[in-house]
């Protein structure tokens, strides 16, 4: 009788171990990814102060030439950033918080010298929308940068020239653009 115990106890090991090893995976792989997106991404939105000429992005590294910026270049990126976060039901809080967030990086936001038709000189943005994973490990980044050009000067531009009404963009509308196509991009991974 003490033999038929001992197997009894034999036959249960398998399924302990199985339920131990599934336990463990779920504690190890899954719950992180499940804790974390439920996270809300927190919102740090910085500029490049008095600077000119090329220089290395601190955050990706890579070459960013750097322009004139708008005194409001911070609070326009954030509102848009705000409103495209809204749209596309993504949570999110107003700081930096202490897990994940989205770091903008501001390098040129020159506001256009003319009117809708016509322009001297035109909008021109230049921004870095970098995810910031926990312990500030970087996961990607979207690159937006361009200056309005006519479409005499680039046919291939018809398209935008089309969806922009064929008119001259100001600084806030382009970023707006950037903004938001950028955070569509980037959507997979702030879910």
């Amino acid at each position: 009788m003490k033999t038929m115990e001992k197997k009894k106890t034999y036959d249960k090991l398998p399924s302990l171990s199985i339920f131990l090893l599934l336990a463990s995976f779920i504690a190890f792989f899954i719950y992180p990814v499940l804790s974390s997106a439920s996270e809300p991404w927190g919102i740090y939105v910085e500029r490049i102060e008095d600077a000119e000429g090329l220089e290395r992005c601190r955050v990706c590294g890579r070459i960013i030439g750097i322009g004139s910026m708008h005194m409001d270049a911070e609070v326009i990126v954030e509102n848009h950033l705000k409103n495209a976060l809204n749209d596309l039901e993504i949570d999110y809080i107003d700081h930096k918080g202490t897990g994940r967030y989205i770091h903008v990086l501001i390098y040129k936001f020159t506001e256009r010298k003319g009117g809708n038709l016509a322009v001297d000189k035109p909008a021109s943005v230049g921004l870095h929308i970098h995810l910031i994973e926990k312990n500030n490990v970087f996961k990607r980044v979207y690159v937006f940068e361009e200056t309005q050009q006519a479409l005499s000067q680039n046919v291939l531009n018809i398209r935008k020239f089309l969806r922009r009404r064929a008119k001259w963009l100001t600084v806030s509308e382009l970023a707006e653009e950037g903004i938001y196509t950028g955070i569509q991009r980037l959507q997979e991974d702030l879910k």
